[in-house]
């Protein structure tokens, strides 16, 4: 049976139902919070409502879709842009306890990473909108990459993002932090080509230096030619969306996103954002994941207080525009 879900597109502060345009490419762009819109689904099948654990962690953007794993419950939520925004789930046949953190969109497919078993997935999408279409209860395969060169167990604390260069296809893999309070933490990133059988690292990771162990990156995407991460500082204190140089692991503060997903999170809406993307009209998508669990072995997610946040920034207008 096939689940459809809908979605209302709501300007914040809350100002009425719109749909969501694809847009055509635009040059980049900060973003302008003052016109962020939240995307509202409500699910023919309740337990992948906002209402419910669905702990959405990754999130791509086609030209038409939206990706958004559900990290624990082998689901992909597929939103529909082009029109008044609908959705569908589609099943993933990942292994058990698999945690989806991120997801990449490839020629043909898609990647996601799991961080309970330190892994990289390739799913094949031939036709998105078939798929969307055609969404049911057949899992879509996945086939686990062999990982060369990147020394990542399993937990907790591991894969958290992946991102695929447009240009070039190098495949950057995120893991959120590393190091204690002693030695001092940082985030990586791998840079990984594509071979017969997986991934290889095609040198050093590059480390990206943390102010405390409390601080991590989370969630990549390309603005302008330039890797961009969500940076957090746990439990819910700062949101910052980060440049990285690729070559030095530096830094720089693009937009601080804190005191308005602090806002949010008053409102009942989770604000421990983990997920970005980039909309082709230079758009930032921020996905939250609404709850905090160990090992689930429950076929579908139970309900939550914090709803699942999705949200869209748009750019905003440069001088001279």
């Amino acid at each position: 049976m096939r689940r459809w879900l809908t979605a209302s597109l709501l300007l914040f502060p809350i100002l009425g139902c719109r749909s969501v345009t694809v847009a055509e490419p635009h040059p980049s762009r900060t973003w302008d919070l003052t016109r962020a819109q939240l995307v509202r689904w409500q699910a023919d099948e309740p337990s992948f409502g906002q209402d419910f654990a669905i702990e959405a962690s990754g999130l791509a953007v086609s030209q038409q879709f939206l990706y958004l794993p559900s990290e624990k419950y082998g689901r992909l939520i597929l939103v529909d842009l082009s029109d008044v925004a609908r959705a569908v789930t589609v099943r993933l046949a990942v292994p058990r306890h698999a945690e989806l953190e991120g997801v990449a969109l490839i020629a043909g497919g898609m990647l996601l990473c799991d961080e309970a078993h330190a892994a990289v997935y390739e799913v094949p999408v031939d036709d998105e909108r078939r798929l969307f279409a055609s969404a049911g209860e057949e899992p879509l395969p996945v086939k686990k990459l062999a990982l060369e060169g990147v020394a990542v167990r399993g937990g907790k604390i591991g894969f958290e993002g992946i991102e695929v260069d447009p240009d070039d296809g190098t495949v950057y893999l995120l893991l959120e932090r590393s190091g204690t309070d002693v030695t001092g933490c940082m985030s990586r990133i791998w840079s990984l080509q594509r071979t017969a059988e997986g991934l290889r690292s095609d040198g050093d990771p590059v480390d990206v230096g943390l102010e405390e162990c409390t601080w991590r990156l989370t969630g990549l995407a390309w603005w302008d030619g330039r890797m961009i991460a969500l940076k957090t500082q746990f439990p819910g204190k700062q949101y910052e969306i980060v440049t990285v140089d690729l070559v030095t692991g530096s830094t720089d503060v693009v937009l601080d996103l804190t005191e308005f997903l602090r806002s949010l999170g008053t409102q009942g809406w989770s604000n421990n954002v983990e997920g970005i993307a980039l909309g082709r009209d230079g758009s930032l998508w921020l996905v939250a994941d609404n709850a905090v669990t160990g090992v689930i072995d429950n076929p579908l997610p139970p309900p939550t207080e914090d709803r699942t946040l999705l949200l869209r920034i748009p750019p905003s207008t440069p001088m001279g525009d």
